[in-house]
């Protein structure tokens, strides 16, 4: 088999056709992105991205007579599952599979082989070369190195066809899988670079930097995200604590000392809770905790027992057992209601622990809002 020169320009326009059409559609998906990156998810939509590139690919690719035909379905699947993850490269890859399927013969083995060893070849070297110290230039080589394992294919073709897919063929599929998977990788790291570190932006501005909890601004976020209970006794609470005479830790051990203490019953408080309780830090010494989709005697028992397992703790400092406890004002609703309301009554209630014996747990009901209570009296 000799290619000729239409042949050639053809292979060239098959690969610079993929990677361009690959690197616009990563760069709008990327932009509609930048502000909301989420993990299955987004891998679901990338793997869309790179099945729908493997497509379109695929539907012109160079025909080869007998023995079949090529296109640049390799490099994509190899690239996403090297770079992106096995999200990204299996939904490719099956992708490319039923449409392959769907063609039927000539050729059909030598493209299921294709596919599979193009996978193979990336998931090797995400788990094998990609954790590895050397250069990214070094690593994206390797990795088209690997995609063209795709080339054990041409062994599932007629074997008239093997010397010249062999001395013609494979040659520019070694060398369009590397050229492809530096500029891929090159154009990728670039954006996740920038997604990542506005990713990091967005989570310092909602994060507490010495607890790592959320900040005020991280908790009306998450507040505002969450939907109000429907079920039967199904509520919504919130403990707003701070810890008792937590000044004087400070004006006695200094501020590092305080540091450490916060960080302790945090870690405390962090065990009592459920997997979907949000925890933030709002002040100096005042955290405020929600416990969505909860009925009031199991919020009032959270709440008594974030109490109990720090009043039972120990932090020793210069040999000295520091006894520590915390007030908890705790706010338990059956209705719809905004996070600074939740947090007012809550307040109320944390000042009543203060006044009287602290180191206790001041809970109620959410009493009707005020302009529910004006309305009322209008009417």
């Amino acid at each position: 088999m000799v290619l000729l020169m239409d042949d050639f320009s053809k292979l060239l326009l098959t690969f610079f056709d993929a990677v361009a059409m690959l690197m616009a559609l990563i760069l709008v998906l990327s932009i509609l992105h930048r502000s909301d990156r989420r993990g299955l998810m987004h891998s679901v939509q990338l793997g869309a991205v790179f099945s729908l590139a493997a497509l379109v690919t695929m539907s012109d690719p160079i025909d080869m007579g007998a023995g079949g035909i090529y296109d640049m379905r390799g490099l994509l699947i190899g690239t996403g599952m090297a770079l992106l993850g096995p999200v990204v490269g299996l939904m490719t890859a099956v992708t490319a599979l039923i449409f392959r399927l769907s063609i039927g013969p000539p050729g059909l083995e030598s493209g299921i082989a294709l596919i599979v060893g193009a996978c193979a070849g990336g998931l090797v070297w995400r788990l094998g070369i990609k954790p590895k110290g050397f250069a990214q230039w070094k690593k994206s080589i390797i990795l088209g190195l690997m995609i063209s394992l795709q080339s054990v294919g041409i062994f599932f073709a007629p074997p008239h066809l093997w010397y010249g897919v062999l001395t013609q063929l494979i040659p520019y599929m070694v060398v369009s899988n590397v050229i492809g998977a530096l500029v891929i990788s090159h154009f990728l790291s670039g954006e996740l670079s920038f997604l990542s570190a506005a990713e990091a932006l967005r989570r310092d501005a909602n994060t507490d930097q010495l607890t790592g909890l959320l900040n005020r601004r991280g908790l009306q976020m998450a507040y505002s995200q969450l939907s109000f209970p429907t079920a039967p006794d199904q509520g919504r609470a919130l403990l707003y604590f701070d810890i008792d005479h937590f000044k004087s830790v400070n004006d006695s051990y200094g501020h590092r000392i305080g540091d450490d203490v916060l960080k302790h019953i945090i870690s405390e408080i962090s065990d009592v809770l459920r997997y979907q309780d949000i925890f933030a830090r709002i002040g100096g010494d005042e955290f405020v905790v929600i416990l969505n989709q909860i009925p009031r005697s199991k919020a009032e028992d959270i709440a008594e027992r974030c109490r109990r397992v720090v009043s039972v703790s120990e932090i020793v400092i210069d040999g000295r057992v520091l006894d520590l406890s915390i007030s908890v004002g705790a706010i338990w609703a059956e209705r719809a209601s905004s996070i600074d309301e939740l947090i007012d009554q809550a307040d109320a209630a944390l000042y009543k622990v203060k006044q009287s014996s602290r180191n206790n747990v001041e809970f109620q009901l959410l009493r009707p809002s005020v302009v529910a209570e004006d309305s009322q009296v209008a009417a």
